[in-house]
């Protein structure tokens, strides 16, 4: 198996530049965590910017790893899902199309009555590349996404390794999905889902791993799309054991990852996430900082739900939750620039990070602030946030009420233009 792996790294990636480790057994484990995210984060894939080389390298070696598991091929194009789009609304500089590619494999289900039917395990593989529109610093450095998002991509390589090395396999066939072009709008998982290699119908649900490698010590684990289909609290609670994640859930399946594809598309979806982090969108999300063993042990509970629903007999419903249109409005329409802390358990909206020359940035909004009021609105969480959001425009003056520290003071701040999904 080892010499296999590395013959496909030394044809893709250039020996000189990773060094790949003995893979013991297909099991999931932290010392298998820690190499694929080594080779992910590495200097020679240049931090995955799709359209560029770095990303190519990405694909291709994913692509060999599902092909040295044998995970079968759907499409014309072998693992390879290619596709276009143009990034002229981020750059107005830029003209020509971004070519990207989106790699998919499955493992054929063992019921010939549902084996037409799916389980999505997905992740996003592309980042920053040397920064640019979407970096929260200025360095022109690689910006190595170790977290954002090799974490994710670790996690479906290393689910669809152990899954593919099982004698039983489960009743429905189950996909597994890496995408590009997620950081510049969900291009990616947007191709996927107006271009299905699978009926969209048919899908059971789409598992998307995101920014997985920070598990914390109080082993937090945040799981959003609860509320698109009643079947999943139930299920989620009854698999989280013996690891005993402290688990906080959203119930909406939008935001700004690619489950939201799906979500649109009335598939049911489960996000998970370990939140974000001072390094999020910077050149320091290196390796080095992720928790590998914390990572594991999300991969397994995330396989054991994805078994749990590809075994079902009958096939689980789709909801929409409560709210989730005027959501999906606000998050195209105004732009403000402060990142939500997704793991803040108390009443209104904590802000984790400020983004450079953002209207949050230059109204004087600050990383900690906890938004309790926007205008004469009370708000208690994202959701009330966001639908706050979405009865405005760009340009428009809103008072935002914030808690800083022991102090609440009021704060003006203009609405700006949303132009990409993040």
């Amino acid at each position: 198996m080892f010499y296999k792996l590395l013959s496909s790294l030394l044809i893709l990636l250039c020996a000189a530049s990773i060094r790949a480790q003995i893979k013991t057994s297909p099991d999931i484990t932290a010392g298998d965590v820690a190499e694929r995210i080594s080779i992910l984060a590495s200097d020679s894939l240049e931090g995955r910017r799709t359209g560029q080389s770095g990303a190519e390298k990405a694909a291709n070696y994913i692509a060999s790893e599902f092909k040295r598991i044998k995970l079968q091929t759907l499409g014309a194009n072998g693992y390879l899902q290619p596709y276009t789009f143009s990034e002229h609304a981020l750059d107005t500089s830029v003209h020509a199309l971004t070519h990207g590619v989106n790699v998919v494999g499955y493992i054929r289900g063992s019921d010939p009555k549902l084996a037409d039917q799916t389980v999505i395990i997905g992740a996003h593989y592309d980042h920053l590349g040397y920064g640019g529109t979407f970096a929260l610093d200025t360095v022109h450095a690689i910006h190595y996404g170790a977290d954002d998002n090799a974490s994710g991509t670790t996690g479906v390589l290393e689910i669809a390794e152990n899954l593919a090395n099982q004698n039983v396999k489960p009743k429905r066939s189950i996909v597994f999905i890496t995408f590009s072009g997620e950081e510049e709008g969900l291009f990616g998982s947007g191709y996927f889902t107006d271009h299905p290699l699978v009926k969209l119908g048919d899908v059971q649900a789409m598992l998307n791993m995101d920014m997985i490698g920070r598990m914390q010590p109080d082993s937090t684990l945040i799981v959003e799309g609860l509320g698109s289909s009643p079947v999943f609290r139930e299920l989620i609670d009854s698999l989280n054991h013996p690891r005993e994640f402290h688990l906080k859930y959203f119930q909406t399946g939008t935001g700004p990852s690619d489950h939201a594809k799906f979500y649109a598309k009335d598939v049911p979806v489960l996000f998970f996430f370990t939140g974000f982090h001072e390094d999020y969108h910077r050149a320091t999300d290196t390796k080095e900082k992720i928790n590998n063993a914390g990572e594991a042990n999300i991969a397994k509970y995330v396989e054991s739900i994805a078994l749990a629903l590809a075994n079902r007999d009958d096939k689980i419903p789709f909801t929409r939750s409560a709210g989730d249109t005027e959501r999906k409005a606000a998050s195209f329409g105004v732009y403000v620039g402060g990142v939500p802390d997704y793991g803040y358990e108390g009443d209104g909206l904590r802000i984790s990070e400020i983004r450079e020359h953002s209207p949050a940035e230059i109204a004087g909004l600050q990383k900690g602030d906890i938004i309790v009021q926007f205008d004469d609105m009370k708000i208690k969480n994202i959701y009330d946030y966001t639908n706050g959001l979405a009865k405005h425009h760009p340009g428009d003056l809103v008072q935002y009420k914030v808690i800083r520290g022991n102090k609440t003071i009021t704060i003006p701040v203009v609405l700006g233009h949303r132009t990409t999904e993040h």
